[in-house]
């Protein structure tokens, strides 16, 4: 039986895909299905161009499913896209920047982590290690394209990741600080986090947090999943995709 809630949001990365993966057919068709009965939002800290890879190019064209009730929020929520049926294409609605000279100090002291050789970070990265992505800067160790069998034995529990989120929060207080994926840390602006970038989509909506239910996979202290279940909205707790795809199953018969 699908939940009681006007909205369904969901984490990308660890929870409806594998890291920088494309969905897998049988969760686009679950997704679709659930498109028919509720608004959908997806929430992660990639940038619109990575949802459009992993999810839109997956989901297919905007008349195989209810494509106004998919809303888009990259970067955390710090931006949010939404589809304009009337020129058949998506558009920016909303986004809450990072100031540019934060985002420089942020940068430069991601660059003295890497230097600084004390944390196995690859010298030999597969993409970026550091990316600006507008309204977040986002740290991954070994390389955004790094895959995901190399990502999965980086930083296992945690606790690389949080040694350095720890340490940047002292010397930026200016911003907030999170860790996703498997070796990402997402850096926005302070104060900033999931649960904000999900308040701001349900008061657009003339919803409250009582008609959301969020699933993520990084609902742990200091996760970018964890602000939903801090802020008093109804969670549920996965693993791993293959989880989320047997919950669909279970609320759409």
């Amino acid at each position: 039986m699908l939940p009681d809630k006007k909205i369904i949001a969901f984490d990308l990365d660890g929870t409806l895909a594998v890291s920088k993966s494309a969905l897998e057919p049988k969760m686009a068709e679950l997704l679709k299905n659930l498109l028919k009965e509720k608004k959908v939002a997806i929430i992660s800290g990639g940038k619109f161009e990575q949802f459009d890879k992993q999810v839109l190019a997956v989901l297919g064209t905007s008349d195989s499913y209810n494509i106004e009730n998919l809303i888009i929020l990259p970067t955390n929520g710090s931006q949010r896209y939404e589809y304009n049926k009337e020129i058949l294409l998506w558009q920016i609605s909303d986004k809450e920047p990072i100031g540019e000279e934060v985002k420089i100090k942020v940068k430069k002291l991601f660059q003295e982590i890497i230097d600084s050789n004390n944390y196995d970070i690859s010298d030999n990265p597969k993409g970026n290690i550091v990316e600006d992505r507008d309204t977040q800067i986002s740290f991954s160790a070994l390389g955004q394209l790094a895959l995901i069998e190399e990502k999965e034995v980086w930083d296992p529990n945690q606790e690389k990741r949080q040694k350095i989120k720890a340490w940047l929060e002292l010397q930026v207080p200016e911003v907030t600080v999170a860790i996703g994926g498997t070796t990402t840390i997402d850096v926005v602006k302070k104060g900033f986090n999931k649960a904000v970038g999900l308040n701001r989509l349900l008061r657009k909506l003339g919803m409250t947090q009582e008609d959301i239910l969020f699933v993520g996979d990084a609902i742990f202290p200091g996760g970018n999943d964890y602000s939903p279940y801090e802020a008093g909205m109804e969670v549920q707790k996965v693993s791993k995709p293959e989880e989320t795809t047997e919950l669909l199953k279970n609320w759409l018969g």
